[in-house]
């Protein structure tokens, strides 16, 4: 019996769930919004003997805090069970130690990572699964990575890139049950009819969205640079900043304040400018190029303040 917990909120947290139920049925799974939400898993996970019900336990897409990661490594029966699979710059830089139990890494030999291709590289090592070694999901996991990365843009692959836009039609669930019976079934990954017209009618939805959006955006200065200020959907964060990116040239940051998501997401615009380094500033983390932190920790009263 396998436990998973991994992130909700995107196409990359959902992937490590995906691949699990492709190598077995027995198993289940705990989404989790953000680190301190898996904290609070972990503690109770922990506090109740949980593990002794899994013969193995995995975390994707999210590593717990340091602090909550030497409290698993008192327990030897957790920390033979456990691994940890991630890829975020802000997590690396919190651990105090290396631990056994947690591969953490951006990137490996020089190709960024996502949380579903660190994980499906160790699955592969680890089992003689024939669905694992499928071309779809081969295809299915690189496009994961390109997704997750931002590597789409570079390689100007919007198959990728509309993996976020089927996440929005489908929701977190309906994404997870669609792509298990996709991958089953079909050896190539191409999108079907019903998936090219999902996808058309949200990218419609969007577009309308998005302009609405960008006639709202307040500009502010941060350390030299113009942060793009705008209250929006969480799912609708990196289509905005794909669009401001080339219609908003004196913009160098969004910062989309998403209520629905009780979070704030940066995303850099310009390819020369980071935004970790502004959500670690106020608790949070992420990558160079798309970062988010808890809404609680910038009050939108006070957004003139924090990036005066």
């Amino acid at each position: 019996m396998i436990k998973l917990f991994t992130h909700r909120d995107d196409p990359d947290g959902m992937g490590s769930v995906i691949l699990t139920r492709l190598l077995t049925e027995d198993f289940d799974f705990t989404l989790c919004k953000g680190i301190k939400e898996l904290d609070e898993h972990i503690k109770v996970f922990l506090k109740n003997q949980e593990c002794k019900n899994y013969d193995r336990v995995f975390i994707t897409d999210l590593c717990p805090s340091d602090k909550t990661l030497q409290e698993i490594e008192k327990d030897q029966e957790l920390s033979e069970k456990l691994k940890v699979f991630d890829h975020h710059q802000s997590s690396i830089d919190e651990m105090t130690k290396e631990y056994s139990f947690v591969t953490s890494m951006v990137k490996k030999k020089d190709i960024p990572c996502c949380a579903t291709s660190l994980y499906y590289e160790y699955l592969l090592n680890e089992t003689k699964n024939a669905l694992l070694q499928k071309k779809s999901v081969m295809e299915f996991v690189e496009k994961t990575r390109l997704h997750d990365t931002w590597e789409w843009k570079k390689e100007s692959d919007l198959t990728a890139f509309h993996l976020q836009t089927l996440f929005q039609v489908l929701g977190p669930y309906g994404y997870y049950y669609h792509f298990v019976n996709k991958l089953s079934k079909f050896d190539d990954f191409s999108y079907t009819k019903q998936e090219e017209n999902w996808i058309k009618i949200q990218e419609k939805t969007n577009q309308q969205l998005i302009e609405e959006l960008a006639k709202h955006i307040s500009s502010k200065s941060y350390e030299n640079h113009q942060v793009g200020i705008v209250f929006g959907s969480y799912s609708i964060r990196n289509n905005l900043a794909d669009f401001l990116s080339q219609k908003r040239k004196d913009l160098d940051i969004l910062m989309l304040i998403a209520v629905d998501n009780q979070s704030v997401s940066f995303r850099s615009l310009k390819d020369d400018v980071e935004v970790r380094s502004l959500a670690e500033k106020y608790g949070g983390g992420g990558h160079e190029k798309a970062a988010s932190c808890l809404f609680q920790n910038i009050e939108p009263l006070l957004l003139e303040r924090v990036l005066k």
